[in-house]
């Protein structure tokens, strides 16, 4: 797959994504998400072997607070490398904008960064000190038993983002809800002036009704 160079960025070749998509209490999203941690998980770990299908929405405070999350409403997952046609190498940071609920009250965490997910998601600089990528749920209080990478320092830009759209047909969330919340997501992306890349996610059980109007 060929991977084309960002218009003024033509010498770099690492690049920071942010992937994004519906995210908020089970009224929001309903039971089941939209598949943002799957495509992130498949993306920089591609062996069958590593991929992991136990991903993580509600936490406790301890783990919320912990070095993986940070305190953040944002996954790191690490860095990914992909060759060009040509030859030349480029490197991805790839991160989540998602949003963590306290696996008691239900309710959003509080972090340091309490702004609503759809202003959240759009950001173009992200940091956070001594960040963890994240690898497993299992990871979360014990850190020092798994790889520990962390997060680049200072304020990171974000070079594009990856919008997620689940094309299956879910019983507690209407693709009316979905797109609507889409809408507003990309409304906010356009502003940034950076490449925005929509991906269907669940396309094994999509509903050719919802690709359809997608």
């Amino acid at each position: 797959m060929a991977y084309k160079k960002i218009e003024g960025q033509i010498n770099k070749h690492s690049y920071t994504v942010s992937v994004v998509g519906l995210s908020g209490t089970e009224s929001v999203k309903g039971r089941v998400g939209v598949g943002k941690s799957c495509l992130c998980n498949r993306f920089v770990r591609p062996a069958e072997d590593d991929f992991h299908n136990d991903h993580l929405s509600l936490l406790s405070a301890a783990d919320f607070n912990g070095q993986v999350i940070n305190n953040d409403h944002w996954l790191y997952w690490g860095l990914a490398s992909r060759l060009a046609d040509d030859g030349t190498e480029y490197s991805f940071n790839v991160v989540e904008q998602t949003e963590f609920l306290d696996d008691t009250t239900f309710a959003p965490l509080r972090g340091g960064k309490t702004d609503p997910y759809l202003k959240r998601c759009s950001q173009i600089k992200i940091q956070s000190a001594e960040k963890l990528m994240y690898i497993c749920r299992d990871q979360l209080g014990l850190e020092d038993q798994f790889p520990e990478k962390k997060f680049p320092t200072g304020k990171v830009a974000v070079d594009g983002f990856v919008c997620v759209v689940d094309v299956s047909r879910s019983q507690d969330r209407s693709l009316e809800s979905q797109l609507e919340f889409l809408s507003k997501i990309l409304s906010a992306l356009v502003k940034t002036k950076k490449p925005i890349v929509m991906a269907a996610t669940k396309m094994d059980e999509g509903s050719e009704a919802v690709m359809l109007v997608g």
